[in-house]
């Protein structure tokens, strides 16, 4: 199996030792197959899914039976439910051991069968091999998605001959195109339009259609703005991007015909109606599967077809619209007007503690000076979640990491930030998070000082569980169980092996952020901030219910 991993070359093995999986680990470093060993499972498959979301490629998680197997659900569940793809490889109570009150039995396949998109089960060694090519597949084919692949102990401890057989699978996905009298449709209602909008989502990050969306806009001339796993995808600074959809949102308002790439008309986007899109408007969403075409909102043209080979017959069509320049300057003026009333937030702040959009403008001010687009920014949390979409940039794929996922998992900042360093490990990695979401993973700083993963971590700290605070004000005039202690993370930090610092001041932000940039080991700066600051835009999301 070990093997099969490195053909499919998978660069690291997401894992906590255990002892269901303890031969394919040894297989691994036989192999030469790079592990990382987390703190707890649960960060195992969110680091796959990091990973996954980094590059474009699946993830890859080991985890033993029972307990370590549970633990990874949530994991597991976010990425089912965000189609990433991901494999976790499950260790099991060996055949001959079930149904006898063997430690660590459970039905580890049953539990999965409403997440994931394929699970397979070996109960011959030899299959284990043409099994484990079929997990790769399935995971990255057609619409991507969370695969399971469970191997009883018995199995993992067989000898067997090398395989023979003539099983196989594509090199790569297979890439479907439009259909004429589709593509025909959406080419129309797009040259009628007088204000046409381009929204990416995550379905385009999978398909690697950035280049292809980017040649279309700049062809027809149409804007394009980014969500979710699609930020990045087309530069921000591209002449035809008006960046994130929190900016861009008012362009796809005003707009009269949006074309919807590779995003469900989910919470994310406000179930396809006010304040993002207007009922007069016409929808045109394209997706390379019909599960997920309209649903809360009817497209007015659906479009099937793999984005990037959908984008590519676009461009050839010779399609160009008639707004030209002038509607592009309109949609960076209202993207102006949205930075505006976020930096009017920050900056009418009269109290004593640090501003949480102040804090991300900060650390985001300076990614962009220090290393341009270079760089990965992690976000993690609820109000300080919200500043960082606001103040954020994207310049390339698989850069901005959050929790924006389809689940709103909070704790995947630093299994995000840990995987993204792996990734790429020539390129600074940035995450800022809150104190409540830090906390459910906050032991994976020793998993960086352990791996020699110099990430940068800048918590801002509350004290407590800052939008739910909020929201029980509103409702019930009191706070309970919301409220965290004053904890001293940047020690905690050092009590693990990487480099703390406390910041009570923003002007003290960013000399500390470079004395964490030229630490060359994981650092961690504990920012105070004021508890009493929610964003607008998180107000605006708790009265429209997107949860």
């Amino acid at each position: 199996m070990a093997e099969r991993l490195r053909v499919h070359g998978v660069e690291a093995l997401f894992t906590l030792v255990g002892g269901h999986i303890l031969e394919l680990l040894d297989g691994c470093a036989d192999a030469g197959v790079r592990m990382i060993g987390m703190r707890h499972e649960g960060t195992v498959t969110m680091a796959a899914e990091g990973f996954a979301l980094a590059t474009g490629r699946p993830g890859v998680a080991a985890v033993t039976a029972g307990p370590g197997f549970t633990n990874a659900l949530t994991g597991f569940a976010d990425a089912a439910t965000w189609n990433v793809p991901l494999i976790m490889v499950g260790g099991r109570t060996a055949l001959d051991r079930r149904g006898r009150g063997t430690v660590q039995d459970i039905d580890q396949e049953g539990m999965l069968a409403t997440l994931a998109k394929w699970r397979a089960v070996v109960y011959d060694a030899q299959n284990l091999q043409r099994l484990t090519d079929e997990a790769f597949h399935q995971a990255v084919s057609g619409r991507p998605g969370a695969v399971y692949l469970e191997v009883p102990h018995d199995i993992f401890q067989a000898r067997l001959d090398p395989a023979a057989g003539h099983w196989g699978f594509p090199a790569s996905p297979t890439r479907s195109a439009a259909s004429p009298v589709e593509l025909g449709r959406a080419l129309d209602a797009l040259k009628a339009a007088t204000r046409p909008m381009v929204l990416a989502g995550g379905g385009a990050f999978w398909s690697g259609a950035g280049e292809a969306i980017a040649a279309f806009c700049s062809a027809a001339e149409i804007p394009v703005t980014t969500t979710s796993a699609a930020r990045g995808l087309i530069p921000d600074g591209h002449p035809w991007c008006l960046g994130s959809l929190v900016h861009g949102g008012r362009a796809v308002f005003s707009s009269d015909c949006v074309l919807i790439l590779g995003s469900a008309f989910n919470g994310n986007l406000v179930y396809g109606g006010h304040p993002l899109f207007r009922e007069d408007q016409t929808l045109i969403q394209v997706d390379i599967s019909s599960d997920q075409v309209g649903g809360s909102r009817r497209a007015d043209i659906a479009v099937l077809g793999d984005i990037r080979e959908v984008m590519t017959q676009m461009t050839a069509s010779g399609l160009r619209s008639g707004s030209g320049t002038a509607w592009l300057e309109l949609g960076r003026e209202l993207v102006g007007t949205s930075r505006q009333e976020w930096d009017q937030q920050v900056d009418d702040y009269t109290g004593t503690l640090v501003h949480p959009g102040a804090l991300v403008r900060e650390v985001a001010a300076f990614a962009r000076e220090a290393w341009g687009g270079a760089s990965t920014l992690v976000a993690d949390g609820g109000d300080i979640l919200t500043w960082a979409l606001a103040y954020t940039d994207a310049e390339r794929p698989g850069r901005m990491l959050t929790t924006t996922t389809a689940l709103g998992t909070l704790g995947v900042g630093l299994p995000f930030a840990l995987a993204a360093k792996v990734a790429r490990p020539e390129e600074p990695v940035v995450l800022i998070t809150g104190d409540g979401a830090f906390g459910m993973s906050a032991m994976e700083m020793e998993t960086a000082a352990r791996h020699h993963l110099p990430v940068i971590v800048v918590v801002a700290n509350n004290g407590g569980w800052g939008d739910v605070r909020h929201e029980q004000r509103e409702l019930f005039g009191r706070e309970v169980v919301s409220a965290l202690a004053d904890a001293r993370y940047d020690l905690l930090a050092e009590s693990l092996g990487c480099r703390g610092e406390r910041v009570e001041h923003l002007a003290d932000l960013r000399p500390a952020l470079e004395r964490a940039a030229s630490a060359g080991v994981p650092a961690l700066i504990d920012v105070r901030t004021d508890p009493d600051v929610l964003s607008a835009l998180l107000r605006a999301m708790m009265a429209v219910g997107i949860m």
